[in-house]
């Protein structure tokens, strides 16, 4: 039997930090298993004796060195950083953060590249430290024999800034690090202007970029672009996997030479960067690069429509219209780049993928495409700056006639980014911390799926054959939601029903009276349950006395043992009988259900079952074809109103109505025991604090 251990004896045994054995595992150096119980990383005995022998000792401690020196190199470049934004602020009145990310860029590149000596004697004079600070940067732009846009050729800062920026430069040691901490200190930088200020289009969540480059790493090989590279993130990664010839086109001259110092401060020897002016690189200057690249990665500006009929014209998904998203543009121009069976990774927003007016630009991937992955990432993936519905899909460039195979469908909840933008990192017990992140499970479910392993393990991935729908769905969606297995157990039930299925219009009336409390001058409060007050899958419901004038939108009513269906977001399944006393409003995003009853009076079903039943997956695999909407997806009431239910005779409803109960008691009698547990571990931590103080007074 394997002996496991924990990261920290591990870490010790190998002689690196913990940071160190994390990157290992997530590059695949060294796989961690979770254990089953607390869900940390644990490794194999014989797997780090090997490991051992086979790494010098010399190398494994300048990697421990590194890695728990980047956090300190991180705070020290922001620190001056911080100081050269206020040192040209106060030299040039007139600048602004973009202008000075400029110097400061220039600055950096010297001092990254010529280290730290160049910046001594800064106490001479300022003509001649300034002269030869200037030399210095032009000598380094030379001998790169990149192509420099005119604007950035020289330092814009005056003698007496230089000396004082110069100053802080000398203080920043930076020379004994490796090429990527000082990548990482200058991509710190162009984060702290462009991910945190109007720009901010332009930059892809480092956490995002890592995870694309890593899921086509056993395809990056060759020609790798990124048509519209902005700062250059998603080469500069690529650059530490493979040595490959990376191309980057940016319509922007600023981005274009930023993407050069980026590149070069990381250490990339064969690359190319273009500032493609006209039309970037959906323009013509793009053309001579047709069928010439292998792999592309890219987070094209989606969210903006392009208007120039000339270069309209150029796209079968342009030609005669008047305007197109860019992001549209862009998947037909990749197909148009890439070589035969190139793979293109692509940041897209999920209209591509359900919306009806894109049906063409989903044919055109199916003609054009293999669709080999779509994994759909949370709204708030680009805050603090978009709440915005995208996926990322994973295609492979076809001629001629295709037919689809399986896809690998994955859904991210949390991509280890906090609603502002900063890291949002899980700390353990034990020291151990990680961010939190649904990416690095996705990223191994993949693998799997492109080593023809399609069992996956992850729950919120699975493998669809994208045609499957194409007869009764003319409208070929590619989203998460629609293929989801779901869908298909529930077809498969209800094939199966040996219980009648009876519609839920038949079911159930509507109740449909409306009522705008704030207009009511009568009304001070009302017994209100908004979709806050309906808690996701459990079925509980709370109604609360708000006043009147607060609820300024149309709200509707319920009366006791009425059902509630949330309509907004119906993945949630936030469905409740309204269990109280008196009836109440509720959000108009729901609609409200009364049970029909029977011959003698009774109701066909009892409420508690049919709410019960609204929330399964049974109907959610029903109706999740039918959701549709970006940022607030919904169901439409027609929709609702085709659920099928199965409808068995009284003795059977009865039957299931016990074991509701009996599960439900059980459910509340296992939260009541962690609840008194909770307490009792409270009571018991109390005390054993008053113990030690009551003991070490010499107390009993």
């Amino acid at each position: 039997m394997a002996t496991m251990v924990t990261l920290t004896e591990a870490a010790t045994f190998l002689g690196v930090s913990k940071a160190t054995l994390r990157n290992w595992d997530n590059d695949g150096k060294l796989v961690a298993v979770r254990n089953p119980i607390n869900g940390y990383r644990q490794y194999d005995m014989e797997s780090l004796i090997n490991l051992k022998n086979e790494i010098i000792g010399e190398e494994v401690q300048v990697e421990k060195q590194d890695a728990d020196s980047k956090h300190e190199e991180a705070k020290a470049i922001k620190r001056v950083v911080n100081k050269l934004h206020c040192i040209i602020r106060d030299s040039d009145a007139n600048s602004n953060i973009v202008t000075r990310f400029d110097e400061i860029s220039k600055l950096l590149f010297v001092r990254l590249m010529s280290g730290r000596d160049i910046f001594e004697s800064y106490d001479q004079k300022d003509i001649l430290y300034g002269e030869k600070i200037q030399k210095e940067y032009v000598r380094l732009l030379n001998e790169t024999g990149k192509i420099i846009p005119e604007g950035y050729l020289k330092i814009n800062l005056s003698n007496e800034a230089l000396r004082l920026c110069g100053k802080e430069l000398y203080t920043l040691l930076l020379d004994d690090c490796k090429c990527d901490i000082k990548g990482l200190a200058y991509e710190d930088t162009i984060r702290g202007t462009f991910d945190k200020s109007d720009n901010q289009q332009y930059f892809t969540p480092y956490q995002i970029v890592e995870f694309m480059v890593k899921a086509l790493k056993p395809f990056l090989k060759g020609t790798i672009c990124d048509p519209a590279c902005g700062t250059a993130g998603f080469l500069t990664k690529v650059n530490d996997f493979v040595d490959a010839k990376l191309l980057g086109f940016e319509v922007d001259e600023r981005l274009a030479w930023v993407s050069t110092l980026n590149l070069l401060i990381h250490g990339a020897d064969t690359f190319e960067t273009y500032c493609m002016s006209n039309g970037g690189s959906l323009g013509v200057e793009a053309d001579v690069y047709y069928g010439t690249i292998d792999v592309i990665l890219t987070n094209p500006p989606f969210g903006s429509d392009y208007t120039d009929s000339k270069i309209l014209d150029k796209y079968v998904l342009g030609k005669g219209k008047s305007s197109r998203r860019r992001g549209i543009l862009f998947i037909e121009q990749a197909w148009n780049l890439l070589k035969e069976d190139g793979i293109l990774a692509i940041i897209i927003d999920q209209g591509v993928l359900n919306s009806k007016t894109n049906v063409d630009v989903r044919e055109y991937i199916f003609s054009h495409f293999i669709i080999k992955g779509i994994i759909d990432l949370p709204e708030s993936a680009f805050l603090p700056y978009a709440n915005v519905s995208s996926s990322i899909m994973i295609l492979q460039k076809k001629s001629g006639k295709i037919k689809q195979g399986q896809t690998f469908f994955a859904k991210a909840e949390k991509v280890g980014r906090k609603s502002n933008g900063d890291d949002d990192i899980i700390y353990y017990p034990n020291g151990d911390f990680e961010l939190d992140s649904d990416l690095d499970s996705i990223l191994s479910s993949w693998y799997m799926f492109i080593s023809g392993n399609y069992q996956l393990q992850n729950a919120n991935c699975f493998v669809a054959n994208v045609d499957e729908y194409l007869e009764e769905d003319k409208s070929m969606r590619l989203d998460y939601i629609f293929h989801h297995p779901y869908r298909n157990e529930s077809k498969e039930l209800l094939n199966n029903s040996k219980s009648p299925l009876i519609s839920l219009s038949e079911i159930c009336t509507e109740r449909n009276h409306s009522y705008v409390p704030a207009a009511d001058s009568d009304a001070t409060s009302i017994p209100f349950t908004g979709l806050a007050h309906i808690e996701p899958f459990t079925g509980v419901a709370t109604q609360e006395l708000t006043p009147a004038a607060s609820i300024k939108s149309s709200v509707k009513r319920y009366e006791p043992k009425d059902i509630v269906f949330s309509k907004m977001r119906p993945a949630l399944r936030k469905v409740a009988v309204m269990n109280m006393n008196e009836g109440g409003y509720v959000s108009s995003e729901c609609t409200v259900f009364t049970v029909r009853n029977d011959a003698n009076g009774e109701p066909l079903v009892e409420p508690e079952i049919l709410s019960t039943i609204l929330r399964s997956d049974f109907v959610y695999g029903q109706i999740m074809s039918c959701v549709t909407g970006i940022g607030r997806p919904r169901i439409s009431g027609k929709d609702l109103r085709k659920i099928m239910i199965p409808l068995p005779d009284k003795q059977l409803q009865i039957k299931v109505m016990q074991n509701l109960r009996a599960n439900e008691a059980s459910v509340k009698q296992l939260k009541d025991r962690a609840e008194a547990l909770r307490e009792e571990a409270k009571r018991l931590e109390i005390k054993m604090i008053n113990e030690v103080a009551f003991t070490m007074a010499g107390g009993n």
